[in-house]
């Protein structure tokens, strides 16, 4: 008689639960949580440590493939960066060479214009 009590005080409180999936809270809408331990998984979801070891070597190659790939990439991004700074550095070194053939043969006028100012200057 006290266990029936029991049990329909449970059942009034918390209310009926028809499947062990059915939350007796009512909140439907939150994630299911799984077990942590291997043991108290269903037999149908536990995996052997075969086919654990087997998954995990496919995602490190998985893992190693995608790196060498990323490395791969990055590598053709910093040798493009180099060829671009490399043709930059040539420009620049290009103009201030222009720059100062121009400055000189402006100083080589000045000093012809001066010579030929002295020679006038002494006729």
């Amino acid at each position: 008689m006290s266990e029936e009590k029991k049990m329909d005080m449970k059942e009034a409180v918390a209310g009926q639960v028809e499947t062990v999936t059915k939350r007796v809270s009512g909140k439907n809408w939150k994630l299911q949580k799984t077990p942590t331990h291997r043991a108290q998984m269903s037999k149908k979801l536990r995996q052997t440590w075969e086919q654990r070891s087997e998954e995990r070597k496919k995602k490190e190659t998985i893992k190693k493939l995608e790196r060498q790939m990323k490395d791969d990439k990055q590598a053709d991004k910093d040798r493009k960066r180099e060829i671009t700074l490399e043709r930059k550095k040539i420009k620049e070194e290009k103009e201030r060479l222009e720059q100062l053939a121009a400055k000189m043969s402006a100083k080589r006028l000045q000093r012809r214009r001066k010579r030929d100012a002295k020679r006038r200057a002494k006729v």
